[in-house]
C-alpha cells in the first residue's frame, strides 16, 4: 500500500509541475520582455533625484 501511495503521489507531483510549468511558459511567451534594456543612471542607487 506504501508503494502504491508514494508513486500517486509521484505522479500528482510530476502532472501539477508540467501544468504549471506549461502555464508559466505560456504566459511568458505572450510578453515581449527587452531584457538587455539599459538602466538609466539616476534610476538606481542611493542618491535622490535632483529637484528641478
Amino acid at each position: 500500500m506504501s508503494h502504491f501511495v508514494s508513486m500517486l503521489l509521484l505522479a500528482v507531483a510530476l502532472t501539477l509541475t508540467l501544468c504549471f510549468g506549461l502555464a508559466a511558459w505560456r504566459l511568458s511567451a505572450g510578453n515581449d520582455v527587452d531584457v538587455t534594456a539599459t538602466i538609466p543612471h539616476l534610476e538606481y542607487g542611493w542618491r535622490s533625484r535632483p529637484n528641478d
